[in-house]
């Protein structure tokens, strides 16, 4: 009988303080009991096939592994991944980054881009005919395709894209080239080793008129022997912060070739005479960018959950110091300190908000493209501007959540095997890819403007952003002048009151439309150029960007709670209100909270109030702190896709790290072979310095 160390002891009591069942937070999470257990299904089939359950053993990962030995591990991922969902008929591995998803590996699976981009991008862009011949070959995985839009001159500027597809009427084919250094495709996932196939952007070019950029399926290797077919030169971008089982990698067209009927013609045409019908549709290409973006929202608050995981289940189990009041008789969990609870909670309470607004945004998206296929595009600029918030707001809070996590873990979240820095890595490149951050925040500002451009002009603007139009009668005369913001009526709310959402809410909304019309004012009164304006004033515009998204959230967060079915336990709906509560206070009065004294600059809200808010926050956590582990643990991850010694769900830590360490092939050869010496090292540099005549 294995004996109960204190280190699990406290992992047990932790775990059995929990207030609700966290299985049923599973469920809701996950879309109910029948796609958890599938899910949970499907992790056991591909741990088990990659030999990975076993977490006594070192991860490969951590091992000694340079980059083709990454690649390789990532492949193999891939694999079991990909073949088990055409298998088994499920999307449970169809993500951008599924390090949440797997098996004892931080790997990014090389055939990510397949399912998330090149599927979608083929099926929005495709005719009907096209999607006969190409889609079962890319359902069943006889292609593997990557999306190649990125260049190594241009991102966000799609506009500055420079390859070209020019038609050549005498072959009746496309000429695919790459004019410039800055003109090669670099950046897309799996392309430089593991694609059959991509969707290319170019520009088209016919004749001597340039028609913007259009969509091209292309054959990049050969499928017998995967060697670049003519004109096409391939390769690996090299050693990332994370992601390193993935090919990240570049392509240079060098007048390669490709059948007219590879221009992928849904929306526009080109005949045998090369007569060009039809138009581009910026509208349906950025419906692929929409889902992409809100499948990064909901990717990262896996990222972010995952930190969490780990940063908490260290933190019930890992004992320093003597308590709060240092009168404590043995050592006190890092858990009872409160700057501890304030920095875990407030980030739990953000992965879950993350997380509902992704899932309401994705229900949202299935309206627009219904909405689309009609051809009704009137919610496109207001979903657009949604999901760019979206993902700026969220990409950002949990790059800079997931460090602070590791943080949290002290030095031993330093150490790879923590699993810790893996993650920080890999989120690290999401408020940059797919758009830029600081650019996505422009674009809200962008639709926020124009809203108050339409008000202005006695126009109706979108229902969801509704709150603007009282906000412009409010702080806007007719002229576009600021009114004076202290004359608007502060709160009044009290004590307890502020956990009400009829008070909650207006705070919010209050902030975001200040902030908006205050920055619309700056720029529209401004005797500079619009441009030059902008420019000016953009710290300003970024904010009230900010504060309208944080508005959607909170809003998104208690329409959840709203909705949970009746069959919904009070002890859970409880908790999620806690949390709920906690996500729009504390917001409030953190001290590292971005903006967060535009709640109080003009008077809205007193000193007085503030007070009250941080006791009620200190409440929250105090209420919060019993269902710690449950509120990790809802998210089901399996100990083998966290890798991480600190974050295993048994709560035995040091154990756990000693186990892997002394598996280290540095501390192997040395125990092995040589008596505890590592004799390269020893003798080549070490034993010479001690001997040396400085």
């Amino acid at each position: 009988m294995r004996i109960e160390n204190r280190q699990v002891g406290l992992m047990r009591k932790a775990r059995q303080a929990a207030s609700f069942d966290p299985f049923e937070l599973t469920c809701l999470l996950y879309g109910g009991e029948d796609m958890v257990q599938e899910r949970r299904a499907a992790f056991e089939r591909v741990e088990t096939l990659l030999e990975t359950q076993d977490t006594s053993k070192l991860p490969r990962s951590y091992g000694n592994m340079n980059r083709e030995e990454a690649y390789e591990e990532g492949l193999q991922m891939g694999k079991a991944t990909f073949e088990d969902g055409i298998r088994h008929g499920h999307d449970v591995f169809v993500n951008i980054t599924p390090r949440y998803m797997l098996a004892n590996s931080s790997f990014h699976i090389p055939f990510g881009m397949h399912r998330i981009m090149f599927d979608p991008a083929l099926r929005l862009m495709a005719s009907a005919e096209q999607l006969r011949k190409w889609l079962p070959l890319s359902e069943s995985g006889k292609i593997i395709g990557a999306y190649c839009q990125t260049e190594l001159g241009h991102g966000t500027f799609l506009r500055g894209l420079e390859t070209t597809a020019t038609f050549d009427p005498k072959e009746d084919e496309f000429v695919l080239h790459c004019p410039t250094r800055s003109s090669i495709k670099f950046w897309p996932g799996a392309l430089g080793f593991s694609c059959t196939h991509a969707i290319v952007v170019a520009r088209l070019l016919i004749a001597t008129q340039d028609h913007g950029l259009h969509f091209f399926i292309v054959q990049l290797r050969s499928l017998e022997d995967g060697t670049p077919l003519p004109g096409i030169v391939l390769g690996d971008v090299g050693l990332k912060m994370a992601y390193n089982g993935t090919c990240n990698g570049f392509a240079t067209f060098v007048h390669a070739r490709i059948p007219r009927e590879n221009m992928l013609m849904g929306h526009a045409q080109v005949d045998r005479d090369g007569r060009y019908s039809g138009a581009s549709s910026p509208e349906t290409s950025y419906a692929t960018m929409l889902k992409v973006r809100g499948s990064i929202v909901q990717v990262v608050s896996h990222q972010l959950a995952q930190a969490l995981t780990i940063a908490t289940r260290y933190s019930v189990v890992r004992e320093q110091g003597m308590g709060p009041n240092g009168l404590a008789t043995v050592e006190t969990t890092l858990m009872a300190y409160r700057s501890q609870q304030f920095r875990l909670f407030t980030l739990t309470s953000k992965a879950f908000g993350i997380f509902f607004a992704s899932k309401a945004f994705d229900e949202e998206y299935v309206k627009l493209r219904a909405q689309q296929e009609s051809g009704d595009n009137r919610e496109l600029p207001y979903m657009h501007s949604l999901v760019s918030g979206l993902k700026a707001w969220a990409t950002q809070t949990a790059a800079d959540g997931t460090e602070d996590a590791r943080k949290c873990c002290g030095g031993h979240g330093y150490l790879a095997i923590s699993g810790l820095p893996e993650i920080v890595g890999a989120v690290a490149a999401m408020p940059t890819f797919e758009g830029d951050n600081y650019v996505l925040w422009q674009q809200v500002g962008r639709y926020l403007f124009k809203c108050l451009d339409f008000l202005k002009s006695g126009r109706p603007i979108d229902s969801r952003v509704a709150y603007l139009a009282d906000s412009y009668r409010q702080y806007l005369s007719v002229d576009g002048q600021t009114a004076d913001p202290s004359t608007s009526p502060p709160c009044a709310a009290t004590g307890r009151v502020f956990l009400n959402r009829d008070i909650q809410l207006p705070m919010y909304s209050h902030r975001a439309s200040r902030l908006i019309c205050d920055a619309y004012q700056k720029v529209r009164s401004s005797p500079r150029s619009p441009a030059e304006a902008w420019n000016d004033h953009m710290i300003l515009i970024i904010g009230a960007a900010r504060a309208h998204i944080e508005y959607h959230l909170v809003c998104t967060f208690a329409r959840t709670i709203d909705n949970l079915s009746s069959s919904t336990s009070s002890s859970l709906k409880s908790t999620l209100t806690d949390l709920h509560n906690l996500f729009t206070l504390s917001a409030i009065i953190d001290p590292t909270t971005v903006y967060a004294s535009s709640f109080v600059e003009n008077g809205y809200l007193s000193t007085s109030q503030v007070d009250t808010i941080r006791v009620l926050t200190n409440e929250l956590l105090d209420k919060l702190v019993p269902n710690a582990i449950a509120l990790t643990d809802a998210w089901d991850f399996t100990d083998a896709s966290l890798c991480s010694a600190l974050g295993m769900k048994d709560g035995n830590v040091y154990e756990n790290i000693m186990r892997w360490v002394e598996q280290m092939p540095i501390n192997k050869r040395a125990w092995d072979e040589n008596d505890g010496v590592y004799q390269p090292g020893w003798n080549q540099w070490v034993k010479p310095v001690l001997r040396a005549r400085l």
